[in-house]
């Protein structure tokens, strides 16, 4: 019987050293930004879910539309709407946003950017997971939640 728990305990330490260690591996990266105006592919990973890329399908969500706003009041909007769900906002461009999320359990950060293709009145949306595979749907939480704190949205396209 002792043996038993000491078993338990041990593999539970471990467990709790590996998220750890996790969570320490989550806080050292950066968002990945544009690339050729664009945000970056997902990658192979269910943790990540991006607006930009419709043939990506197991990643794939909705980017949202909106009309009559100029490009500053919709960074205000996305801006304050990021910061009402628990966001850290480190970047803001002309059209893009980058922004953090932390859990509260093991503190690991997830990284959620917007860009706003103003041409084309669409506001696009990547939120990732900066390691693991599983997010137990936080990502698409997080954008629904977004969103909805932005309710802009006149055409889904």
């Amino acid at each position: 019987m002792k043996i038993v728990i000491i078993l338990i305990v041990g593999f539970f330490l471990l467990a709790i050293c590996y998220f750890s260690y996790l969570a320490y591996q989550s806080n050292k990266k950066t968002p990945p930004g544009l690339s050729n105006n664009q945000l970056q592919h997902c990658p192979n990973t269910p943790n990540c879910l991006n607006s930009e890329f419709p043939d990506d399908s197991s990643h794939y969500i909705d980017a949202l539309g909106y009309e009559n706003k100029t490009i500053d009041e919709i960074r205000n909007i996305i801006r304050s709407s990021i910061e009402s769900t628990g966001g850290s906002i480190i970047n803001i461009q002309e059209n893009y946003i980058a922004a953090t999320y932390t859990s509260k359990l093991f503190r690991y950060v997830d990284d959620f950017e917007t860009r706003i293709d103003h041409e084309n009145t669409l506001i696009h949306f990547r939120s990732a997971s900066r390691v693991g595979k599983s997010d137990f749907g936080a990502n698409k939480k997080r954008i629904l939640a977004i969103k909805n704190k932005i309710g802009l949205e006149t055409n889904n396209k």
